[in-house]
């Protein structure tokens, strides 16, 4: 066969003369343009419609045949705003402002409606009542220096000179305040603001020249006096009866490291490393022993854990399915997304009585949901059969996605349907997803961790903060309490 593309004539003289070889060029061909099929299938995977992180979309590239969002949420055609009955919220006057400023009237001011003279000081309608406004302002910010003298006597009897005992907390003849420490660690550990910037914030804001190397230390010495806050938060999530886990990809020096989390609905703990799998799970230090519910994605590492009962993320199952129903036209898969999210909203429904109230899911209701499971993956196998032995080539012969997802359907039908089963089961793994989704955040404003120490000290501050907000404590005074006594900090917050 020529080299360059043939036209139809030289085909068939060919077909004609070597009909083997064409035979096996179609066939080389058809090869090929499965792989190329199965090329683009991947590059049109994103994270609106697999399991992929959207870290790792592709935004440079062509855009994808359908450029909707694949959302899944369904709209609830309601107008963008405040709904009918919603209370609303504004501005309203406080019964003991700071300040009162009296606004007379001038001496000699006539009245504006008949133009009489009116009294001085309200005369005989002097117990009107005054209209009030009031306006909310911040004061002027500046540093307060406090100054402490320690008294010094000489000793009349041997002549010995004696001084008195600083507080504490002032070791340096020159330092900064724990509030000023807490509040450039907040602002730059809570709120992602770059060194540099933070800088000039404190310049800008406070009149207080903060150098960045300043702002790093207190990072690091705030990051070790956190450490043992984050023990007890670590024995914490290790007691609760249901951890999220999950992982997100980060950069230290440049390098690929992973920022790992097991978070509760009151406490988070943070690890940055340079391993994902079961290495790192066993560095971090949470599951091993664990005896209580996890739920994360499925992800091999966190099944060696054997003692916890396993629960899958079904945002993840619902991406996977939405790929498949709408790149690969399976139609079991949306099906089977129906069954999902229809056995969402009756558990989420019991989920919002009142606990006295809540019923426990019908045996009709559970089974109807049951079978509809059954049938859907029946009806996917029937679509995606074992794929039959390759003659020549050694090893099973790749099943491909529709065929591993049911597999995990099947086998695994606990783990994913078990926030229907049980009703202390979420349906996803959205807690550690959002607490993971600062980091991409951070990349995109600072980059890379520069040093040893401030990926640690990072975690470590980030876990204390976290735990503040969930717990609805104040977080600047969190910080400055551990800053002081780490080990009391959450009993003074």
């Amino acid at each position: 066969m020529p080299d360059e593309r043939p036209d139809r004539e030289q085909l068939i003289e060919e077909a004609k003369r070597n009909p083997e070889g064409v035979v096996d060029v179609l066939l080389a061909l058809w090869d090929r343009c499965s792989l190329l099929e199965k090329r683009v299938a991947e590059l049109e995977r994103n994270s609106r419609n697999s399991s992929k992180p959207p870290s790792s979309d592709r935004s440079n590239l062509t855009k994808p045949p359908k450029p909707n969002p694949k959302s899944q949420r369904e709209s609830s055609k309601k107008k963008p705003g405040g709904q009918p009955g919603h209370k609303g919220s504004t501005l309203e006057l406080v019964g003991n402002p700071d300040y009162v400023i009296d606004c007379k009237i001038e001496p000699g001011t006539r009245c504006s409606k008949c133009g009489e003279l009116l009294p001085q000081n309200g005369g005989e309608h002097s117990d009107c009542e005054p209209e009030v406004r009031q306006v909310f302002e911040l004061p002027p910010i500046r540093l307060e220096i406090t100054e402490y003298r320690a008294e010094r006597i000489i000793c009349p009897g041997c002549g010995t000179l004696n001084t008195g005992q600083f507080p504490e907390q002032v070791k340096g003849r020159a330092q900064y305040g724990p509030n000023l420490k807490a509040t450039a660690i907040y602002l730059g550990s809570y709120q992602l603001i770059p060194f540099e910037r933070l800088s000039e914030l404190f310049r800008d804001l406070f009149a207080c020249p903060l150098s960045q190397g300043t702002l790093a230390n207190f990072v690091k010495s705030g990051g070790r006096q956190a450490a043992e806050a984050v023990e007890f938060i670590r024995e914490q999530i290790k007691k609760s009866s249901l951890i999220h886990a999950d992982e997100t990809g980060c950069r230290v020096h440049g390098l690929r490291h992973w920022l790992h989390v097991a978070s509760t609905s009151a406490y988070t703990c943070y690890m940055i490393h340079a391993k994902r799998g079961f290495e790192a799970l066993q560095d971090f230090g949470i599951l091993q022993g664990y005896q209580g519910n996890v739920i994360h994605d499925y992800y091999s590492s966190y099944y060696r854990y054997s003692e916890c009962n396993h629960f899958q993320c079904n945002a993840h199952i619902l991406r996977e399915l939405t790929y498949l129903h709408e790149e690969m036209d399976q139609q079991w898969a949306k099906d089977m997304k129906g069954v999902l999210v229809e056995a969402k909203i009756l558990r989420d429904r019991e989920n919002r009585r009142d606990p006295d109230q809540r019923r426990i899911i019908g045996e009709q209701t559970r089974d109807r949901i049951q079978s509809r499971y059954a049938e859907i993956v029946l009806e996917g196998y029937t679509k995606n059969p074992e794929p039959e032995p390759i003659p020549g080539k050694r090893g099973k012969p790749a099943r491909g996605k529709p065929l591993n997802l049911l597999i995990r359907l099947e086998n695994q039908y606990e783990e994913i349907m078990g926030f229907f089963e049980y009703d202390d089961i979420p349906f996803d793994n959205n807690l550690a997803e959002r607490d993971l989704r600062m980091m991409k955040t951070r990349e995109k404003i600072s980059g890379t961790f520069r040093s040893d120490q401030h990926p640690e000290a990072f975690c470590n501050l980030r876990s204390v903060i976290s735990t503040l907000k969930k717990q609805g404590s104040s977080v600047i005074g969190g910080i400055t309490a551990m800053l002081h006594r780490p080990a009391e900090m959450f009993e003074k917050a």
